[in-house]
């Protein structure tokens, strides 16, 4: 559709503009002697045909776009359809003075039309080729508009993709280090592996639960890490210590499911199960201004390298947190006095969080 006739406010605007071209035709029939009624019936008239006459430029426009024609084709389409349409426009001029030419009191001599002629067709041909340079704008614009709705989907697809091959992983992930642990528990304590069979056949019902889901409470992805922790804590005895700090008013505030699960597991494997005597996992949950502030703190081996960036659980972490809340998020690391800490946010009140 026209990309004028299709705005309202944009058509109200341009015809706007042809409030300008009609006063100096009205001042252009004073000068021939007309009386004000008979310029006025001229003018108006045919300001408004050459308002609707010069969008005709925006088929040339489509005809010969900028960035898929040659320079020397586009000039000469340009030159000829604005003195055609510019004579055409000063013809219908000549036309409407020749009919009020038959009433007297107006003073409407058409003869007299042909002495500015060249004025009205020259006019005609530059206002036609100022509408043709707005349609070029405008064709601009809605390309632009296109190409960032495009490029806005895409990325969209992207997100979904990137996040369901990360839940591909997630599970195997959560499978194989509870099946590690029962491995080693079944010589050593068969009831203890049996108990945590139990708990393992549970949390991986809940994982994938949820994981059929874009995003649950915080309640449900804490559930989830409690179940985790619980088997965990079968495997490294007196080792692990888990310390929980929640806002109950919090617990409601939806994220994007399976988020804290890599944390916690990463908090396990890289600190917890490298530090001989184990030590204290802390996960707190607290309000940071407009945000639910969550903390996962573990020990680390203070003689380890530390890593070079972020690990791949922590980076698809602060990734999805990006994909879902842009700007309105925050996400750090450190590690300090043996304790490593990572610190994210999450709008307290945020559109339902995506997948």
């Amino acid at each position: 559709m026209h990309p004028i006739l299709k705005d309202r406010a944009r058509l109200g605007t341009y015809l706007l503009g042809w409030v300008p071209v009609a006063l100096l035709l009205l001042v252009a029939g004073r000068t021939l002697g007309w009386t004000w009624l008979g310029s006025t019936l001229v003018a108006l008239p045919l300001a408004i045909l050459g308002s609707g006459l010069f969008l005709t430029s925006w088929h040339l426009c489509r005809a010969f776009p900028l960035e898929r024609t040659q320079g020397r084709g586009r000039w000469p389409a340009w030159l000829m359809a604005a003195l055609v349409l510019g004579n055409l426009w000063a013809g219908c001029g000549w036309l409407i003075a020749w009919g009020l030419g038959r009433f007297p009191d107006l003073k409407v001599d058409p003869r007299a039309w042909s002495t500015p002629w060249a004025f009205f067709a020259s006019m005609g041909t530059l206002l036609y080729l100022g509408s043709l340079a707005l349609h070029y704008v405008l064709a601009a614009l809605e390309q632009r508009r296109t190409s960032e709705r495009t490029e806005q989907e895409l990325r969209v697809l992207a997100r979904e993709a990137e996040l369901k091959a990360l839940r591909a992983q997630l599970n195997p992930h959560f499978l194989f280090n509870s099946l590690n642990s029962i491995s080693a528990l079944t010589t050593l304590d068969p009831g203890r592996a049996r108990e945590m069979c139990v708990l393992l056949s549970t949390f991986l019902r809940t994982s994938l639960r949820l994981g059929e889901q874009g995003s649950v409470p915080l309640s449900e992805e804490l559930e989830l890490a409690r179940s985790y922790l619980a088997i965990e804590q079968i495997r490294f005895g007196s080792r692990l210590q888990v310390a929980w700090e929640v806002d109950e008013a919090l617990k409601a505030v939806a994220v994007p499911t399976l988020l804290l699960q890599p944390l916690v597991e990463n908090a396990i494997k890289h600190g917890i199960a490298q530090v001989p005597e184990g030590g204290l996992l802390r996960i707190a949950v607290v309000p940071h201004g407009p945000y639910a502030e969550v903390t996962v703190e573990n020990p680390v081996d203070a003689d380890a390298e530390p890593p070079v960036g972020l690990g791949l659980g922590l980076q698809q972490v602060k990734q999805r947190l990006q994909g879902c809340f842009g700007h309105h998020t925050y996400f750090q690391t450190r590690i300090q006095e043996g304790r490593h800490t990572v610190v994210f946010g999450i709008p307290r009140e945020p559109k339902e969080a995506q997948p």
